[in-house]
């Protein structure tokens, strides 16, 4: 990502991670990227997980609003 989009980027993605955390979902950080999951289950009644990736959100959402 250009260093252009990284400042507004990180601001996006700590007020994305806060919002999902206030809604009630678990936030993580794996390698550098920020996710937060989904707990959801199949119809033969396993639990899946779906990891969203924040941080990926977050540089897209600077690079269209800049």
């Amino acid at each position: 990502m250009s260093r252009r989009f990284l400042h507004t980027a990180d601001d996006y993605e700590r007020m994305i991670a806060d919002i999902a955390r206030q809604e009630g979902f678990n936030v993580e950080t794996l390698d550098g990227n920020v996710f937060f999951v989904i707990r959801s289950f199949s119809p033969s009644g396993e639990e899946v997980l779906s990891n969203v990736n924040i941080t990926r959100f977050a540089d897209a959402m600077a690079r269209a609003l800049s």
